[in-house]
């Protein structure tokens, strides 16, 4: 009886240990997401949360809507946890075209770009490898002034946030 108890107790405790190593951290991928921020406040970039964060398995995705004004600089970052091996941004215009993308091998993703039109872009990212469940948290900055003198949409959080997220399979 003894024995059976003791196995009982090590099992346990190795289910324990194992699902806290692959367990997803929002806080930490938050804490990425602002020290990616830094450089490009240093940029002259307005940053705003999003409130978009969440959590994908290696091979998901998520799209987001941005209102985009011709002229001005736009940053889309997304920080991960450690749990995340490879996240990846695509940026595509309206039409489909691809802007820009981020398809480097590492849990960090992020892309910049100058609006060529006044409309939405659309902003896929895709979790391409993942130990488990891995967590995201979005930032999108914004610079520069719109022709005319009509700074475009303001970016805040909350219910005016301007970005629209919807899940995808990124198959």
């Amino acid at each position: 009886m003894k024995i059976s108890i003791k196995n009982l107790i090590i099992t346990g405790a190795l289910m324990i240990a194992s699902t806290t190593a692959l367990k997803a951290d929002p806080r930490e991928a938050e804490d990425v997401a602002y020290r990616m921020a830094t450089s490009y406040v240093a940029k002259g970039f307005s940053m705003a949360p999003t409130d978009h964060s969440g959590v994908l398995g290696g091979g998901q995705a998520i799209r987001f809507l941005i209102p985009v004004t011709k002229g001005l600089d736009y940053v889309f970052l997304a920080g991960a946890d450690q749990s995340a091996l490879d996240v990846d941004v695509y940026v595509y215009d309206e039409v489909g075209n691809l802007i820009l993308d981020d398809r480097r091998s590492t849990r960090l993703a992020g892309v910049q770009f100058r609006a060529s039109y006044n409309g939405t872009a659309m902003v896929y990212l895709n979790m391409a490898r993942a130990n488990g469940l891995a967590s995201y948290y979005v930032l999108v900055g914004r610079r520069g002034a719109a022709k005319g003198g009509i700074s475009g949409t303001t970016l805040t959080s909350g219910s005016q946030n301007p970005i629209v997220e919807t899940a995808v399979s990124a198959n």
